[in-house]
């Protein structure tokens, strides 16, 4: 059995908080390939402090459970009144196949829709393509790296743009 909703106790965060950290090992040992701390710079500080951005009303934190255990989570934060950033997407390696990506990113899109957002960025590793066919699903579609995403780097990084508007009724089972 698969739940997903908003990480809210202290249980749910401390999940969150080692699914990152797995996220981190992961990207650094897989698409990384370094052992480069700067790339998750003030990472802890931010575990440390969660739900932070992530807290209602301006965020939300979301996460998923396979048979009970923790397998998935994402999150999004404001960046004004209009617009939210999707931040911290991971689900487990030997989670993946369940649709637990999609069913995760609809969830966060309609409590970002609830909470009056109207338009979603993302940023992405360029290698990252399964992540980027779920986005492509959800109604993302690629835009150039701009001002809007200060860390995005040219030739690494994908960005994605959604209008809440234009996702109405994304299928939480894609």
């Amino acid at each position: 059995m698969i739940s997903i909703q908003r990480a809210e106790t202290p249980n749910d965060l401390d999940a969150v908080r080692a699914l990152i950290r797995g996220f981190v090992r992961w990207t650094m040992a897989g698409i990384a390939q370094t052992d480069n701390p700067a790339i998750f710079a003030g990472l802890e500080t931010e575990l440390a402090g969660l739900p932070g951005r992530y807290g209602p009303p301006t965020g939300s934190l979301v996460l998923a459970r396979l048979e009970g255990k923790p397998v998935g989570c994402v999150a999004f934060y404001a960046h004004d009144a209009s617009t939210i950033e999707v931040k911290r997407m991971f689900v487990l390696p030997e989670a993946r196949g369940h649709a637990i990506g999609g069913r995760m990113m609809a969830l966060l899109l309609a409590q970002a829709r609830a909470a009056g957002f109207r338009r979603v960025l993302l940023s992405s590793h360029h290698s990252m393509h399964a992540a980027h066919a779920t986005y492509r699903r959800a109604g993302f579609r690629d835009v150039p790296i701009a001002a809007e995403f200060p860390s995005a780097v040219a030739g690494i990084d994908v960005c994605m743009e959604l209008s809440l508007d234009a996702a109405e009724g994304y299928p939480a089972d894609a």
